[in-house]
């Protein structure tokens, strides 16, 4: 019985350790994940992203997905973003090795502003908002 209780005692710690460890992504891991994922068309992350909020490089995406009312047709809205953006991205010959230095440019209120350099001198930037104690993508942009 007692060792039946401490296998349940580490098994409780080692559950809590991993969930914890999750949670300590920083906030620039989680924007190069869903980055790297969007460009290679990686759905996995789509829980991430504010799609009624989300604006991309000038286009509001959040507007658009807001006036779709069917959840099917949500997802296939995600689903079809997901496919262009990387072949956009593709086709015009990006490359994810070309984005580096990855640092929070500013934080205020529940923004994050991470940025990104890239090899052309331009900086991207995303837009991480905390929303319901998660984080989510709200935009992309590049710097002006």
């Amino acid at each position: 019985m007692k060792r039946f209780f401490l296998i349940f005692i580490a098994g409780i710690i080692s559950v809590l350790f991993i969930s914890g460890c999750v949670q300590m992504e920083t906030d620039t891991q989680l924007t190069g994940r869903i980055f790297h994922s969007l460009c290679s068309g990686n759905q996995g992350v789509q829980g991430l992203i504010d799609w009624e909020k989300f604006k991309a490089t000038g286009v509001d995406v959040g507007q658009a997905y807001s006036n779709i009312i069917s959840e099917k047709e949500r997802a296939d809205y995600r689903k079809a973003f997901f496919y262009n953006f990387a072949y956009s991205f593709r086709a015009s010959g990006g490359k994810t090795s070309a984005f580096f230095n990855w640092r929070v440019k500013n934080r205020e209120g529940n923004n994050t502003v991470v940025a990104a350099d890239t090899k052309s001198g331009k900086v991207i930037l995303f837009t991480l908002t905390l929303k319901n104690g998660q984080r989510k993508l709200t935009a992309i942009d590049w710097q002006q």
